[in-house]
């Protein structure tokens, strides 16, 4: 907020700064307050009827006071020398009305064309950082970014303040126009682990479109080809079992969890989600004294790119993926049971050769012609593939951990993004899934919009201004609002609500 600094002389005509609001709250807000207190001891509304009155009435004050603040600006805007010296007015009384967490804040500010040539601008939507179709304030959309991440664009919208909402399409606008980049700050005395873990996976989100409405394929089979991959990795440093001591039942937690998602398509994109990952570890963690960062996941391309890229990577093969083909390796033998405890006990012990013969075992007893021919052969070329990630599994004990990938992408996207029909564009489904990873990274939206603002020209136009802005500072010193509020609201100490005593003593005499 900028420090406006406003000479005792310079108050309006009819009253000080903020009086217009205060009064109007004193002279029609509290009578109806009275009102309801009275309704209330004659048994027509209770408590909850008053705090919600209460509530409104004080978010409408609120706004209005913000309306004036506005407007004093503005008015002071027009009264610098400075402005004088760069800009004429042309026009005055141009309404404006955003909408803020408190209810609608409706002002009105003066517009100027500069002296030497240029667009016509208004100076108070600069100094504030409104951009020109703005329709919400930053607190505003902050609460409506922190719903949407979390239920719908439809909720979202209804969830702005009490009296007010916005469509769909503004929330869609909030959600698109958002930059999820934050700076990573690098801990002053970094953490000295040997080994730090990661699970990475993907969920599958339906499209709803890929650069406009109606451009949608469909496969041979009569399927949409729409499906957007949206990648997530999870670091942490440890599993701890939070479960009683005795209990059968596990509870597991990772410490030192930190969550990356996205839509990243192509190697440049890969490469650039990892080396996030490289910063985030670069910034928190001694990189003298970690010796390994084990990346755990079904052996995608994309996966084992983070081996590459992070310094000591390693990939691992997670149980989750070599359980799911050894099913499905097994599933129409009548030994079912026996010959996927035996591949299991040659995985465990990386016996290449072991798992080799089983395989072929498999394939003697099964139909050529038959698809769960191809799906064997499938699961054999998987293994045979990531068969590095298997042997380190095998070998080393950090790449066994307890943890599995497919709990956190139905935690952190699935839950949004994919568990219920709906339809996506690249840019909300990438917006979304990066906020969620923000906000259970426990970052806070509103610190987000305010980077954003700062790092999105407004400074630029700002540091245009300077000596503007240096000029209306100066007078901000003589506002004093207490006193002037004192002196100038008649009937500000006769709040006494004497007729609540009489009241009172009438019905228990």
């Amino acid at each position: 907020m900028l420090g406006l600094d406003f000479d005792r002389n310079n108050l309006r005509e009819g009253g000080a700064f903020m009086y217009n609001s205060i009064l109007q709250f004193i002279q029609d807000d509290i009578k109806e307050i009275e009102k309801n207190v009275r309704e209330i001891l004659d048994g027509n509304k209770d408590a909850a009827d008053l705090s919600n009155d209460i509530h409104e009435r004080v978010l409408m004050l609120g706004s209005r006071i913000v309306g004036e603040i506005y407007e004093q600006i503005d008015e002071e805007i027009f009264k610098s020398l400075v402005r004088k010296e760069k800009y004429y007015v042309e026009q005055k009384d141009m309404p404006r009305s955003l909408v803020d967490v408190m209810g609608t804040v409706s002002f009105k500010r003066r517009g100027y064309v500069p002296k030497n040539g240029g667009e016509y601008i208004y100076l108070l939507d600069m100094l504030m950082g409104f951009d020109d179709n703005q329709k919400v304030t930053m607190a505003a959309a902050a609460k409506i970014l922190e719903e949407a991440v979390e239920s719908s664009y439809s909720k979202a919208g209804k969830k702005v303040n009490l009296t007010d909402t916005v469509s769909k399409e503004t929330v869609k606008d909030i959600v698109h126009g958002l930059v999820v980049d934050f700076p990573q700050k690098a801990l002053k005395e970094k953490k000295k682990l040997k080994t730090l873990h990661i699970v990475a996976d993907e969920d599958h989100v339906a499209a709803q479109f890929w650069n406009k409405k109606g451009d949608i394929k469909v496969s041979n089979a009569g399927y949409k080809i729409n499906t957007i991959i949206d990648k997530i990795i999870v670091l942490f440093e440890d599993i701890v079992d939070e479960a009683p001591e005795g209990s059968t039942h596990h509870r597991y937690r990772l410490t030192g969890k930190h969550t990356f998602c996205g839509v990243y398509n192509g190697s440049e994109d890969n490469y650039k989600l990892w080396q996030e990952v490289q910063d985030y570890i670069s910034a928190n963690y001694d990189l003298d004294v970690l010796e390994r960062v084990y990346i755990t996941g079904d052996g995608a391309p994309w996966i084992k790119t983070g081996a590459e890229v992070l310094l000591n990577g390693r990939f691992v093969h997670d149980k989750f993926h070599i359980m799911k083909y050894l099913n499905q390796s097994v599933t129409h033998l009548e030994n079912a049971d026996e010959m996927k405890e035996c591949m299991w006990e040659c995985i465990n012990g990386a016996d290449k050769k072991g798992l080799r013969q089983a395989f072929r075992s498999i394939l003697e007893v099964t139909d050529e012609n038959d698809n769960k021919y191809t799906e064997v052969e499938s699961s054999y070329k998987y293994f045979m593939n990531n068969w590095r990630g298997i042997e380190i599994r095998s070998s080393e004990s950090g790449g066994v951990w307890k943890c599995c990938a497919e709990g956190q992408v139905s935690h952190v996207l699935s839950d949004r993004l994919s568990s219920r029909p709906m339809g996506w564009s690249i840019r909300g489904c990438d917006n979304i899934s990066k906020l969620r990873a923000f906000t259970r990274n426990d970052g806070k939206i509103i610190d987000l919009l305010r980077y954003q603002k700062k790092y999105q020209g407004l400074k630029e136009k700002r540091n245009e201004q300077d000596a503007l802005i240096k000029d209306i500072k100066k007078r901000q010193y003589g506002w004093n609002y207490a006193e002037k509020l004192s002196a100038h609201v008649e009937g500000l100490e006769n709040t006494s609500m004497k007729w609540l005593k009489e009241f009172i003593a009438q019905r228990f005499s």
